[in-house]
């Protein structure tokens, strides 16, 4: 198949799973649903086709970094949804993002310490997570909320891979797990139900990303000796296994 048919049918594809997972099941199983790596995964697959599988081994420590400017993104924006609308929350958690990421990428860790800080960071996040009040959710939908998702993430997609070679594999990586699909998430939850839902949706995120680093962490290591498929399977399920897990603790 065509890559360019591939990104164009499958990105809009896995954002409207994700967004009816969400309407389905609520605002923390579908943050932790919307952590697993359908975004992440799949630009991985996307920089192996077109760049090689050296250059998605080597993007991998970027994505580290990433994680931990996403986490910077997730707290700031909980945070500031409780006395903000959406724009100026947004933008805020934005900066958290850019500051963390500039801060990392020039501390150049190696990945074991990289995955190390970044499981040890969702762990001290989740405990000082902003707690949503007892207020209940509004339920208010957008009549096109589901196109404009699909919309927005295949066109970023499409940038991120399509710059990739201009980026090179530390930049591309760094913006791998950039929140164009935590934005979208938190948007939608802030405007459409209020902070609280902002608030659960994207601490069940958080709580999603120890699979999600897991999975990307694994394939530094199961890229070289096996296929993309199998690497991408086996790390799937150790992805599943650790999102059960968390869900129960938390």
């Amino acid at each position: 198949m065509n890559i360019l048919l591939f990104k164009l049918t499958l990105m809009p594809s896995v954002m409207a799973l994700i967004t009816l997972a969400i309407r389905r099941w609520g605002n923390k199983i579908g943050g932790l649903i919307g952590s697993m790596p359908w975004i992440a995964g799949p630009i991985l697959l996307f920089f192996i086709l077109e760049q090689g599988k050296e250059f998605g081994i080597r993007s991998i420590q970027g994505v580290m970094t990433g994680i931990l400017a996403l986490i910077a993104f997730c707290f700031s924006y909980s945070a500031f949804s409780r006395r903000w609308s959406w724009l100026p929350a947004l933008l805020l958690a934005y900066g958290a993002y850019t500051v963390t990421a500039l801060i990392f990428y020039y501390l150049r860790l190696d990945l074991y310490l990289s995955y190390a800080l970044v499981i040890g960071t969702i762990l001290v996040a989740l405990w000082v997570f902003p707690k949503p009040s007892t207020e209940p959710f509004r339920v208010r939908r957008l009549p096109f909320d589901i196109p404009i998702r699909m919309v927005i993430t295949t066109l970023f997609v499409l940038v991120i891979t399509g710059l990739a070679h201009v980026l090179g594999p530390n930049w591309s990586g760094i913006l791998t797990p950039f929140p164009i699909q935590t934005s979208i998430l938190a948007i939608f939850s802030h405007s459409l139900q209020g902070s609280n839902a902002a608030i659960t949706a994207l601490r069940g995120l958080v709580m999603g990303l120890l699979g999600f680093t897991t999975f990307l962490f694994l394939q530094a290591f199961l890229l070289p000796e096996f296929s993309v498929a199998v690497s991408f399977g086996l790390a799937f399920i150790v992805n599943i296994l650790i999102n059960l897990i968390a869900s129960r603790i938390w």
